[in-house]
Parts: structure tokens; sequence; C-alpha cells
């Protein structure tokens, strides 16, 4: 017979021994969730590299750093984004952070460029007008083949087609053409 995890009368949650059993569970559920939307994940071998996740998409690696946190702050959740060594991560190591709320049972998914140089972050799961609202479950910021809907650059302007004109009597342009 299997014996049952601890859970806390409090919150209900599992109960871990350690901060790294869970860290180990929260990239383990984040691996299961994505490989459920369609993403190949892959793990880094050992703990030396600065990401926990890959997410591979047209052969190239999005590194994802996982965090967790339970840690109750107002009305909203904090996490530490700094590694075990009080570290924080860079651009050049990681692409994107995913953090979970373990009490709410939500991912929060950030391009990294949104939080490096940041010690924290604060999320309001319960908070609509919270400022990271939009990252709220925003699991199609890994998928580069989708265009963020909304979003118009410069180089996406340029390439909208334009209404051509009906030539008029005397072979120039006049009126847009229905």
């Amino acid at each position: 017979m299997r014996k049952k995890r601890e859970k806390s009368p409090a919150t209900g949650m599992e109960v871990f021994k350690t901060y790294k059993q869970r860290g180990e569970w929260v990239e383990l559920l984040f691996m299961t969730r994505a490989a459920k939307r369609g993403y190949v994940v892959s793990k880094p071998w050992g703990d030396s590299a600065r990401y926990d996740v890959g997410i591979e998409q047209d052969g190239r690696i999005k590194r994802v750093q996982v965090k967790g946190t339970d840690y109750r702050e107002g009305d909203g959740y904090t996490c530490n984004l700094a590694n075990g060594k009080l570290r924080e991560y860079t651009v050049e190591e990681v692409d994107y952070f995913a953090i979970y709320v373990l009490r709410e049972d939500v991912w929060y998914i950030f391009p990294a460029k949104r939080l490096v140089g940041q010690g924290s972050v604060t999320v309001r799961p319960h908070s609509e007008e919270s400022e990271h609202e939009r990252y709220r479950e925003a699991w199609e910021l890994l998928d580069t083949r989708k265009r963020p809907a909304g979003r118009v650059t410069k180089a996406t302007a340029d390439t909208v087609p334009r209404k051509r004109k009906k030539p008029n009597q005397n072979g120039i342009g006049g009126d847009p053409m229905p």
C-alpha cells in the first residue's frame, strides 16, 4: 500500500521535507503541464544549468527558470527570483520565468527581460487589475509561432496590406478600391 504524503492542516497542501523537494515537484508539474499543451520539454542534466527546463520548438530551446511560491503578502504572493545562492538571473541565462502559486494552482509565465534585475515579484491571482495579470496562465508566450494579439510592431505595420487606389479617368490613383 502506498503511503500518503502529509498535508498541511491549515492549507491542505502537500508538505515537503525540503524546499529542494518542493522545487523539484514544481518543475515536474511545469513539465507535465507544458507537455499537455503540446510543447516538447527537456530537463538539463544535474544542477549546474542556470535554467530548469528547456522548451524546444522549431529546433530552438527556450530556457525556463521554474519557481514556486506560497508566501502570502497582503493580497498577493511574493516569489524570490534569485537562486539558492542569492545570485540573480540574467537574460543571457534564462528566457522565461514560470512562477507557480501553490495555494491557488495558477501559473505565471513571464519573459525574463520583464523580471531580470528584480529580486522578487508579487503576483495577485485574485486581482484582474494587477500589473502582472497578462502573464497569468500565459502559456502562449512560449510559442513563437503565435503572434500575441493586439500588438503591432513597426515590422508588422509595414507589411499590412493597404487598399489599392482605383485609377481615375487619367490613370492616376484616386478613390480606394472596395
